[in-house]
């Protein structure tokens, strides 16, 4: 795919399909991914030829060199076209999105919670590569018993990402370096995994996970998602915190917390940035007040890099 350049009218128009506060009017979750995906290709140039319908969905046309045992006669009678059936080993990428449903996932001040904009950006992901002919799989990270959806390539498939999405409600504590050593562990080719997750858990077993994914050979994306209020802490006088994982709260005075806390979540998004970069892993960070294009937008520029 080639991203081509807008002019700022072309930007202001096609702007309105990721801002938070307009995505987070759609209250049906397929609903949400097309809408964002459609505003996205709106500005990307395809480099499949056009004119394929959706039924050309599990075919890929017949190329010099193929088979000719291979061809769908079936559908070469009903298209007039040449195709071949397109076998879950010959998809282009083999993708499993990994979306953080802990508690603290639930929280935002926003249009959207981190869980909601997550979910959306993950069926946005999902959407995008089904389109493009990838394989995609889901997994949902619990402090236990992760639900997995294997990876496959049709677009129908997409039914099941978005059912398992939005049936879930995020809560209870993290389980996210386990949620990652378990998928590592259950890989048996190499692939992509794309990560959407607050990370609030202890970092070292964070990035020990991470570094396993990778020794596997997978390539790895990591979308960071934090709170507007989060990254900035815009609050004043007495405020009561509440982890929302164990139920513990406590008052605090938020002028003699605010420096400290900044510091401590620089050093942890420095930190954070720093190991992703060394074990070759691509790092987003990514606030909820964010146009949902940006993520999705350096995917797909990260991806043509890996394709060079």
């Amino acid at each position: 795919m080639n991203i081509s350049g807008r002019s700022k009218n072309q930007s202001e128009e096609t702007g309105r399909f990721f801002d938070p506060s307009v995505v987070a009017r759609i209250s049906n979750l397929e609903l949400r991914a097309r809408h964002v995906v459609e505003g996205l290709m709106s500005g990307v140039h395809r480099s499949r030829a056009r004119g394929f319908s959706v039924e050309f969905e599990e075919h890929r046309p017949y190329t010099p060199g193929d088979e000719f045992r291979h061809i769908d006669w079936k559908a070469y009678g009903k298209f007039d076209r040449y195709l071949i059936k397109q076998y879950e080993d010959e998809t282009n990428l083999r993708a499993h999105l990994l979306v953080d449903a802990s508690g603290s996932m639930d929280f935002g001040d926003g249009p959207m919670t981190k869980w909601e904009y997550a979910a959306t950006l993950a069926a946005s992901l999902g959407h995008l590569l089904l389109r493009q002919s990838d394989a995609v799989g889901l997994v949902l990270s619990r402090e236990s018993d992760d639900p997995f959806i294997p990876a496959k390539a049709v677009r129908r498939h997409m039914t099941a990402l978005l059912s398992t999405l939005e049936a879930e409600r995020p809560g209870g504590g993290t389980g996210l370096a386990r949620s990652l050593i378990q998928l590592a562990e259950g890989l048996r080719r190499r692939g992509m995994v794309a990560i959407f997750s607050d990370l609030l858990e202890d970092p070292e077993s964070v990035r020990r996970a991470l570094r396993l994914i990778r020794l596997k050979g997978n390539d790895v994306v990591v979308f960071h998602i934090l709170d507007a209020e989060e990254l900035g802490f815009p609050y004043e006088g007495l405020a009561r915190v509440e982890d929302v994982e164990t139920d513990r709260n406590m008052t605090v005075e938020c002028e003699v917390v605010r420096d400290p806390y900044l510091q401590i979540l620089q050093e942890f998004l420095d930190t954070t940035r720093d190991h992703c970069r060394r074990e070759g892993i691509h790092y987003v960070l990514l606030s909820t007040a964010e146009p949902l294009d940006r993520a999705l937008v350096r995917f797909l520029a990260w991806r043509s890099k890996l394709r060079m």
